[in-house]
């Protein structure tokens, strides 16, 4: 697979808890001229504030406190990362996870954001194709992509870089620029001072229920802004309730039951498939015969409705020049840092 021209670094991050900066281990591919060209990876200890591991993030990656006891931190690591990436645009899965983490993670860390342009396959997968799922192995797989071990840094890296190529051999496009024009979507970016997120371009037109109550300042371009959440099955990092909560504090509406008008059917008890029918609770069942008549409901597991939680608004004045130690999510359970 190759397409001619395109060069760019691919990335993925790995946390230890539900604090967006807890890197643990950081993966990047960097492709020249449409050619997979060097593999690169890093265990890291969290920055100091940040430093504990939760049970739920080390079932999803294996990674645990006594894995990277003798690895130097974030923030001696990064610099290295920053070497490898020079001057290329990133692109990532969920870039809008992945990006957050270095921020918080440089903020934790006390160091500055990093200058990069960056661009987001599962948003380009979203506009490009019509799945159940748009987590990493769905997209992969439906564009034939490998992907050797999920949730291993380097290898979702590499998997983020053939998805990349892949698209853009589909459309012609020779920069990563002119993918995300292809794709209609605006390239992301972050600078010492402010950051955007990789959008759709233009305004996007909201034409779903929003939640009554919805605060004010709840961002419009939030994934969640609009969208009609269901849940089956349950979840290990946080109750029922307070993921209903959080979702409904992203303008969504929490519902009870699947029907046609939810969009979002979130499956818990560890489960990390993309087939609703391959779960058996009624509400499954429901969104597969649903999906099954030509209702876009969309599925995510535990780990996806926490990277979209996570996703914050673009803001030009970010307080990155002291380490802030920022909680978990309202509605998780678990273990808290040391104070």
């Amino acid at each position: 697979m190759s397409a001619r021209g395109l060069s760019f670094a691919a990335f993925d991050v790995e946390t230890a808890n539900a604090d967006r900066g807890s890197i643990c281990a950081i993966g990047v591919v960097v492709v020249r001229d449409g050619i997979l060209d060097g593999t690169y990876s890093w265990e890291c200890r969290p920055p100091a504030a940040v430093d504990y591991f939760s049970a739920f993030n080390t079932s999803v990656h294996g990674i645990t406190g006594d894995s990277v006891a003798g690895a130097p931190r974030f923030g001696d690591v990064w610099p290295q990362v920053l070497e490898v990436i020079g001057e290329f645009p990133l692109v990532s899965h969920n870039a809008a996870f992945d990006t957050g983490a270095v921020r918080k993670a440089c903020d934790h860390s006390g160091l500055p954001w990093p200058v990069i342009r960056f661009g987001c396959t599962m948003v380009w997968a979203r506009r490009h194709l019509d799945l159940v799922s748009y987590r990493l192995p769905m997209v992969s797989a439906a564009l034939g992509v490998e992907l050797v071990t999920h949730h291993d840094a380097a290898a979702d890296a590499a998997a983020a870089a053939g998805i990349a190529l892949e698209l853009a051999a589909r459309t012609g496009s020779g920069t990563i620029d002119a993918l995300a024009e292809a794709m209609e979507t605006r390239i992301g970016r972050i600078t010492e001072t402010g950051w955007d997120g990789c959008r759709r371009v233009g305004k996007r037109k909201i034409d779903r229920l929003v939640a009554p109550g919805t605060a004010a300042d709840v961002d419009p371009d939030h994934p969640l802004y609009g969208q009609v959440v269901a849940f089956t099955g349950g979840l290990m990092s946080m109750t029922r309730q307070g993921a209903m909560n959080a979702v409904a504090r992203c303008g969504a509406t929490a519902a009870k039951a699947v029907t046609r008008r939810t969009t979002l059917l979130v499956i818990g008890d560890g489960f990390t498939g993309a087939d609703p029918s391959a779960f058996t609770t009624g509400k499954a069942a429901r969104a597969s015969e649903l999906r099954a008549k030509g209702f876009g409901i969309e599925v995510l597991t535990e780990n996806d409705l926490l990277e979209l939680l996570a996703q914050e608004a673009p803001t030009e004045s970010p307080s990155a020049s002291s380490a802030v130690s920022v909680p978990p999510h309202p509605g998780l359970v678990g273990t808290q840092p040391p104070m």
